[in-house]
């Protein structure tokens, strides 16, 4: 989405800056300009172009829809979003701006379906689910509060239809070449995906503090994860050994220094830190236009980091492992439950189990 009204400059010692042009708020600096582009891109900076632009406005009167809004993003749902759940949002919020000024207690179903589909027309069937997304939890939370009667968002279909195969498996073949393919700074993103299953957005966050030494396992990597971690806890898993012969030769650094615990694992081509998962997603989609992939896998176009993940999980399930086990190691909560499903020493155990079957395996 292109953000109206930034100002971007350098200076003469080659600073770039980016502030708000109406108010000249300072919101982001890099010592280049790809660095530059990889923060415009991450979530924080938009939550704080948003929180700049709402500043800049004026303030919405009482019961009208940007009202509501604020209020929402004011309070503790919106709170206890993640980072990345508040930039989508904020997507959603600024493509909505143009009926802020509407009185909210008017809305009615017909209005929300209108809304929907013009933003389906305009950005297309996942946008459209999103935006109704965001008007359900704004209405449901001025619901809570009486400053409405009803949720008008609720009954409205959805019409995004997800492709099954969107985040397909991997084949073995495709993931030798397209590790071959890929550049020195992108293979521990693919290998930590592959062999551990980590979500992008836990693979961003990832530090060498993370990186362990286990006395049943070896080695592991033990992280809370930013999805379902207030209920899941801390997940480990043991790294097998095709991951931790490159984990450990990219820990011992030059043979001299090596990088500093609180240091991420994971950087891009700058030496820095993944700003977020869109952006390791951008350099993965700038891999495979390359002329080194499309040769080597002429018909894998569709591969994505996601099914890195699908195809952990599915190399598990194959192994034998049950569903709930597998749902351990992937940090993910069993059906129709809402609280944890592998507390402490029960995950420790599954993770000692699975591993100790993959290196058996060979895996």
């Amino acid at each position: 989405m292109k953000l109206k009204g930034l100002n971007i400059r350098k200076n003469s010692a080659g600073t770039w800056y980016v502030s708000l042009r109406s108010t000249g708020k300072l919101l982001a600096k890099a010592k280049s300009r790809d660095e530059l582009d990889a923060i415009l891109e991450g979530p924080d900076f938009l939550h704080a172009y948003s929180t700049a632009e709402r500043k800049r406005r004026k303030v919405y009167s009482a019961g009208t829809l940007g009202a509501l809004v604020e209020r929402y993003k004011a309070g503790r749902r919106w709170a206890k979003l993640a980072t990345r759940t508040k930039a989508d949002y904020d997507k959603v919020l600024l493509y909505l701006d143009p009926l802020f000024e509407d009185n909210a207690a008017e809305y009615e179903t017909v209005d929300i379906v209108e809304a929907r589909d013009s933003a389906a027309a305009d950005k297309g069937d996942k946008f459209s689910d999103f935006v109704l997304a965001v008007l359900s939890a704004v209405f449901s939370d001025a619901l809570e509060a009486g400053l409405i009667k009803a949720n008008p968002v609720l009954g409205v279909a959805r019409l995004y239809k997800a492709n099954k195969d969107a985040n397909r498996r991997w084949s073995a073949d495709e993931w030798e070449k397209a590790f071959m393919a890929s550049p020195d700074h992108l293979r521990p993103v693919l290998a930590i995906a592959k062999h551990c299953g980590l979500r992008g957005q836990d693979i961003a966050r990832l530090r060498w503090e993370n990186y362990r030494t286990d006395p049943d396992m070896g080695k592991v990597l033990a992280f809370i994860p930013r999805k379902n971690g207030d209920k899941v806890g801390e997940i480990t898993i043991g790294v097998p050994a095709e991951l931790r012969k490159l984990l450990d030769a990219m820990k011992a650094g030059d043979g001299v220094v090596q990088p500093a615990s609180n240091a991420p694992i994971c950087r891009n081509s700058l030496g820095k830190a993944y700003p977020s998962e869109n952006a390791m997603r951008q350099v993965w989609q700038q891999v495979k236009l390359s002329d080194a992939f499309r040769k080597a896998l002429p018909n894998s176009h569709d591969l994505t980091l996601h099914g890195l993940r699908v195809t952990f999980s599915s190399e598990l399930r194959e192994s034998g492992f049950t569903d709930r086990e597998v749902a351990d190691m992937l940090g993910d909560l069993s059906e129709g439950m809402g609280k944890r499903y592998s507390r402490g020493a029960e995950m420790r155990k599954t993770s000692i189990r699975v591993h100790k079957k993959r290196v058996q395996n060979g895996s």
